[in-house]
């Protein structure tokens, strides 16, 4: 069944999806956003949404003109629920090969755990909007909070560049997770930066570029010493797990992220 012919349903109201140039598409939920390269060498999902977000993610292929069955490898920046979920599901459902960084590997096979615990939420939740958070993405984690992928491995290389459709580069910048990375698709001018920086969250106050709350993080002062880092990209699009796309130099985006830092 071709992709046009799959088709059938309206958008979810909570999911918008934008062509970004010909082959990428940002998908931007309240929670999470992921990033789908869908070019005539196949199909590649960049971070996949939590457990509970799996019809939005059926959604956001639907709308790009591609299934479940076409992805033919995820990228996943780091090992978070909110990231991984639907690799998961793909992974087993399709056999999906589901790609991290090598130093990601133990956080996405939940050997390590590395995301924020019920405890450090709890300790957190008189600052603004923390508490509101939580409860919000209970029903998205589907009661599974520490869901990994056994069989993640580290991507295929070939040339120095992923072997997988659309080619990207990757890079560690690591501080929110021992082996955090980004992806940029250079033939596109699109960096997709997971969670190194965000331009919006519901526990911060700040728009626009910026770090997430040290809450977040497994070694802040690492996350703020790395995401410089992005600015040695030609990127001319940033797309970030949380919030807007960030349209404009990859390493204004750096600099932002840089001068805000972190709400706390």
């Amino acid at each position: 069944m071709s992709g046009a012919q799959r088709r059938t349903g309206r958008r979810p109201a909570e999911l918008r999806v934008s062509a970004i140039g010909d082959r990428i598409h940002f998908a931007r939920t309240e929670h999470v956003n992921w990033v789908i390269y869908a070019g005539p060498d196949g199909v590649t999902l960049v971070d996949s949404g939590y457990a509970g977000q799996r019809r939005l993610l059926e959604a956001s292929l639907d709308t790009v003109g591609v299934g479940p069955a076409d992805v033919a490898a995820v990228l996943v920046t780091h090992g978070h629920a909110d990231h991984l979920g639907g690799a998961a599901w793909l992974a087993t459902e399709f056999g999906t090969p589901v790609h991290a960084h090598p130093l990601e590997l133990p956080n996405v096979r939940r050997d390590v755990l590395e995301q924020a615990g019920t405890g450090s939420v709890l300790r957190n939740a008189w600052r603004p909007g923390v508490a509101a958070w939580a409860f919000a993405i209970v029903p998205l984690l589907d009661g599974r909070a520490t869901l990994g992928v056994p069989s993640v491995t580290a991507p295929p290389m070939r040339d120095d560049r992923l072997d997988v459709p659309g080619r990207p580069r990757m890079r560690l910048i690591d501080g929110h997770t021992s082996g955090h990375a980004v992806f940029e698709f250079d033939g596109d001018g699109v960096l997709a930066v997971g969670d190194a920086l965000v331009t919006r969250h519901r526990t911060s106050p700040l728009l626009g570029p910026h770090l997430l709350p040290s809450l977040f993080h497994h070694d802040a002062e690492r996350a703020r010493t790395t995401v410089g880092a992005i600015g040695s990209s030609t990127a001319r699009v940033v797309l970030p797990g949380h919030g807007e796309a960030w349209i404009g130099p990859a390493d204004a985006a750096a600099e932002a992220a840089l001068s805000a830092g972190a709400p706390w």
